[in-house]
């Protein structure tokens, strides 16, 4: 928009105070003509525009401000501990009966999640790069699995064997996961 917009308000601005006729009364000359040229260059310029700068930018990355990093790498380390004090208090709220054993283990495991996450922006810069392409590795696993179940899914309503609405709600989960792993 930059790239046209105030050229294609200049321009028509310019055309538009040309005088629709001369002292003695005769029309412009040409003034017909000038409007059409102007409206050309403004609509070149737009479409120029619209359809250029994408593929000019196409793979531009930006550099990411370190200050700005930092923060982020602190929120998500202060965050990350308020969910661990949270799952703690959480856990010993829970009635001693039979699944005990199940609410520590699952406690443990998003503990541990927060733990890894915390581990991964507070260490060294090795080791964080190292933590990061981890993590990276870890989402195109999880995001390869969905696409596998979601192939599979396919291929059993396909095949008769699963119902529309049941693969409609589970293809559903599976593109949410996906959205959620895929950023």
């Amino acid at each position: 928009m930059t790239l046209a917009g105030v050229r294609g308000a200049v321009t028509l601005a310019a055309v538009m105070s040309l005088p629709l006729a001369l002292p003695d009364g005769s029309a412009f000359p040409a003034r017909d003509l000038a409007i059409l040229l102007a409206m050309g260059v403004i609509t070149v310029s737009l479409v120029a525009a619209s359809i250029g700068l994408p593929l000019l930018l196409k793979g531009l990355t930006l550099p990411v401000d370190p200050s700005l990093e930092a923060e982020e790498a602190l929120a998500r380390v202060t965050a990350a501990h308020a969910a661990i004090a949270e799952i703690e208090r959480l856990k010993e709220q829970r009635p001693d009966d039979h699944a005990h054993a199940e609410v520590i283990l699952a406690a443990a495991r998003v503990i541990d999640s927060y733990r890894a996450r915390i581990e991964s922006r507070t260490g060294d810069h090795g080791e964080v790069e190292l933590a990061r392409r981890g993590e990276a590795f870890e989402r195109e696993l999880r995001v390869a699995g969905l696409m596998a179940e979601r192939t599979e899914l396919f291929r059993e309503l396909r095949n008769g064997n699963l119902g529309s609405a049941t693969v409609h709600k589970l293809i559903r989960e599976i593109d949410l996961l996906e959205a959620r792993h895929s950023g």
